[in-house]
């Protein structure tokens, strides 16, 4: 198991420091760790490429544990799932990727985000929460590529919703479902639980 362990007291955490002090199971996994809990589970994961250099080192493990059919590469470096792609161009018997990528965007979308996702050897794109339209969802499958929606972090969340959403008050099933009329098909999301909820 892995030794790392969390900082108690980074004003980052939503977690009450108190909670992390004092729990011995508070500590941070392995990439490994939770590819071979997800391989148990059966659930896709989705593996943001962050620092340069990442994507050989991320590829090779998820080929270690045979998971390429659960797990999708992604970036806002869109030249890092291009890298994926350049190491792994094999294709299905269907003619889609085997290796999933996924571009992510951030507040600013271009106008050509489908033909920099299609250039990077995407087989999704992936919109923040706010940025995320039917119009965009539409233009993405036509193009045969897959869509997801991000919401930021528990912190990033509760800035926005002060700053900017007032009205929801809360990350939840109104701003779920106004989300998920977009025609988005996956949600990556603060409160899982609440989207099951809004998805019955």
């Amino acid at each position: 198991r892995s030794k790392i362990r969390f900082n108690p007291d980074f004003h980052g955490f939503a977690c009450p420091s108190e909670k992390i002090r004092n729990n011995n199971d508070a500590y941070i996994p392995t990439l490994e760790e939770i590819l071979q809990d997800a391989k148990e589970s059966g659930v896709t994961v989705k593996i943001e490429l962050k620092g340069p250099g990442t994507e050989k080192g991320a590829v090779e493990l998820v080929d270690k544990l045979d998971m390429v059919d659960q797990v999708v590469f992604s970036s806002f470096k869109h030249e890092r799932i291009a890298m994926v792609r350049e190491m792994r161009p094999e294709l299905n018997s269907d003619g889609t990727y085997k290796y999933k990528t996924g571009a992510l965007f951030n507040s600013k979308v271009p106008d050509n985000f489908v033909e920099i996702a299609l250039k990077a050897g995407a087989t999704e794109v992936h919109f923040k929460y706010d940025t995320c339209t039917k119009e965009r969802v539409e233009r993405s499958h036509k193009a045969g590529l897959h869509t997801m929606v991000w919401f930021r972090g528990p912190i990033g969340m509760a800035q926005d919703l002060k700053s900017k959403y007032r009205g929801l008050g809360y990350e939840g099933e109104d701003m779920y479902r106004i989300v998920m009329a977009t025609g988005v098909q996956a949600m990556c999301v603060n409160r899982p639980h609440i989207l099951l909820d809004a998805a019955r």
